[in-house]
């Protein structure tokens, strides 16, 4: 029997037994977690879920947020904020001057089950900036936002964008649920993420995509409490960052006094300097046996550097890119000098200086973070062949998958042009695990 028909068959050995073991435990596992539940107290736990952003999959591109919105009694209605950023549309000069317009029209529908009534709303937008210049702003956008008071259900939310000047459109969908909270007593709606800003003011960010302002991260939370009683109320409110992978990065507390149902709480994490990456804002709602818990997923694509441990990671698959004196100059920098080596080097490999963001340094990171999550190896994913190869190369231009047979492992071929390369990676030991067979082409 060859080494590849082996691996299989202990591998299918070995998840039989497992799953014989597992039946034959469960019995007795659920009677002693059924005990231990027993001597536990419960608090039940309400949930609202984290509805993703809507983005098209070609231009013009947008972000749609939708969130849950409550009034003071409770009932929900679904809010959907639609922001287009300048750079996606195509500007009009007017006569006489250097004005520039553009004109976007917004339909947003809300698709039920089958011969129930739809729900929507068509409208256009005009915006008029003083030069050209003010329309290729990276940071500037067409936002709008409507309120829509939908029965609870299930509903397929389909929004698309018209750009009225260029003659495109685009659209994506996701399907939202409204919920029912006519016997939630106390309670707020989807968290509405944005900045707070020197002013104290808080603006919210639709795309819940953030930059270096992250350091100002805050969610404006809008409570109802139908309960009976006098006001003004105390309320506690219990916060946490997670990563991607579920890490808890920052948590807290904040004790607030509201004097009606349904006004807003702003919630800011105390500590909110991150990296680039993919995170969670996780705000609760603890009050007596009540338990109110609602997460909001976001971005942060522009940061500062990485500090301490997060910086020595970073020059691991930053090696794949840069030289050897390089990686060693910033390996000996101390802790004081770390920010500026890191910036030195981003500086020298940004290819638009004149603009605040630096696409060199956005597009390594999220390589790292994408080989991280989907490459397996012996340790990050990165530190894997393919995790090398995708931060060195990017994503390939075209793959190929082959079988395994008596001769040859499962292969996967990576293809890339200008210059052209060939990479075949081969899943050895049939865990997934693939190596490059051909290292002589990197």
């Amino acid at each position: 029997m060859s080494r590849f028909n082996f691996t299989r068959s202990y591998a299918s050995v070995r998840s039989a037994v497992s799953l014989t073991v597992r039946r034959s435990l469960a019995p007795i596992l659920l009677a002693v977690a059924a005990c231990l539940l027993a001597a536990l107290p419960v608090r039940p736990v309400a949930a609202a879920d984290d509805l993703p952003p809507l983005r098209p999959s070609a231009p013009p591109f947008f972000t749609a947020d939708p969130a849950i919105s409550l009034d003071p009694s409770g009932h929900p209605s679904l809010v959907v904020t639609v922001s287009v950023p300048f750079t996606e549309l195509q500007w009009l000069k007017l006569a006489p001057g250097d004005h520039h317009a553009a004109h976007v029209e917004f339909t947003v529908v809300f698709e039920g089950k089958r011969g129930e009534r739809q729900f929507g709303d068509v409208w256009e937008r005009r915006v008029v900036v003083p030069s050209f210049a003010a329309s290729r702003s990276p940071n500037t956008a067409v936002s709008d936002r409507r309120t829509f008071d939908l029965p609870p259900g299930r509903y397929r939310l389909r929004v698309r964008i018209r750009d009225l000047n260029g003659d495109m459109q685009s659209s994506a969908d996701e399907h939202v649920e409204v919920p029912d909270l006519s016997r939630v007593p106390v309670g707020f709606g989807d968290l509405e993420l944005g900045v707070v800003e020197s002013t104290g003011v808080f603006r919210p960010v639709p795309s819940r995509t953030f930059g270096l302002e992250v350091q100002r991260l805050a969610a404006r939370v809008t409570l109802f409490d139908r309960r009976a009683g006098d006001w003004p109320r105390p309320y506690h409110f219990h916060y946490k960052v997670t990563d991607e992978v579920g890490a808890e990065l920052v948590n807290g507390d904040v004790d607030v006094k509201l004097s009606h149902s349904a006004d807003s709480v702003i919630v800011r994490p105390r500590e909110s300097d991150l990296f680039v990456g993919d995170y969670s804002l996780m705000v609760e709602l603890l009050d007596g046996s009540s338990h109110w818990r609602v997460e909001r997923s976001f971005q942060v694509e522009d940061s500062g550097p990485p500090r301490g441990r997060e910086f020595t990671d970073m020059l691991e698959p930053l090696s794949y890119i840069a030289n050897a004196t390089e990686i060693d100059h910033l390996r000996s920098l101390p802790a004081d000098r770390q920010t500026q080596g890191w910036e030195d080097f981003w500086r020298r490999r940004d290819p638009t200086p004149e603009t605040p963001r630096n696409e060199a340094m956005i597009e390594f990171i999220r390589r790292v973070r994408y080989a991280a999550r989907h490459f397996q190896g012996y340790g990050p994913g990165w530190r894997s062949d393919m995790g090398r190869i995708y931060v060195k190369y990017g994503p390939p231009e075209q793959t190929e998958s082959h079988q395994a047979n008596s001769t040859s492992p499962q292969l996967e071929v990576w293809y890339y042009s200008n210059p052209y390369r060939r990479f075949v990676f081969g899943d050895r030991d049939g865990f997934g695990r693939y190596v490059l067979m051909n290292g002589s082409v990197e």
